[in-house]
């Protein structure tokens, strides 16, 4: 008989997938399995650029921080911006004095110009990063700078991956990238029984169109949302499976 167990199809890097199972309920965790095939490999590729002048950092992602701090950033006496509260709960661990905005880089820019922030700012990323942070806050009038400290690269489903997605099983997929929603989309190509949590409607609207009846958005565009979402897509994945 086929596992009618959900299974989790986590498709962020390693640690943040890790990261993300052990942030849902225990309850949610013992109803689900899951699998981590990252469609995104991070390789930190530096400089590390000149800190002199800045009067803080903004994080649009938590693997900027980890490149950061490969690289051999320091902690500096300065704010470091984040963009929602699991980068900025990273960037206090690290040492930074967290500034948290909610969750996207539209509400970064907003966070930026309500709190006064007069720059020059230094925004840090990966070499595709949504938004435009940089340019906008400058035609907003606060001086932002940028550095690319890693770039990233799309990869496929592994044949295990492939295999356990063969399986008659129902699979839930929360997405929090536009990129990684394009590459999930050509991965899944024909595997039709894939749930998918998007993480906001822009997410959402990469996904192929005969996803859409198989889709949800995170009431909120941060990690804490997409837990929610995905612990109610379990229970309520679980609950037909026992009425059926």
């Amino acid at each position: 008989m086929a596992d009618q167990r959900p299974l989790l199809l986590l498709t962020r890097p390693q640690a943040s997938s890790e990261a993300f199972w052990a942030a849902l309920p225990e309850e949610t965790r013992n109803s689900a399995d899951f699998l981590i095939n990252p469609l995104l490999s991070i390789h930190v590729s530096g400089p590390l650029p000149d800190l002199s002048g800045v009067t803080g950092l903004i994080f649009t992602s938590a693997n900027a921080l980890d490149a950061y701090a490969t690289l051999g950033g320091p902690v500096l006496d300065i704010p470091a911006i984040a963009v929602g509260p699991a980068t900025g709960a990273a960037i206090q661990a690290f040492g930074f004095r967290a500034d948290v905005a909610g969750g996207t880089a539209e509400q970064v820019i907003e966070h930026v110009l309500k709190h006064g922030y007069a720059g020059p700012l230094l925004h840090l990323r990966g070499d595709n990063a949504i938004g435009d942070v940089a340019h906008r806050l400058n035609a907003a009038g606060v001086e932002t700078r940028e550095a690319v400290l890693y770039t990233q690269k799309l990869e496929p489903f592994s044949a295990a991956t492939r295999e356990a997605l063969s399986q008659d099983r129902p699979i839930i997929a929360p997405v929090f990238s536009p990129r990684t929603a394009r590459q999930l989309g050509r991965e899944s190509i024909g595997i039709d029984c894939i749930r998918f949590a998007a993480i906001s409607r822009a997410v959402a609207d990469v996904l192929p169109e005969d996803a859409a009846q198989r889709t949800r958005i995170s009431r909120r565009p941060d990690r804490d949302g997409m837990v929610e979402l995905v612990k109610e897509m379990i229970t309520d994945t679980a609950s037909l499976e026992r009425r059926l």
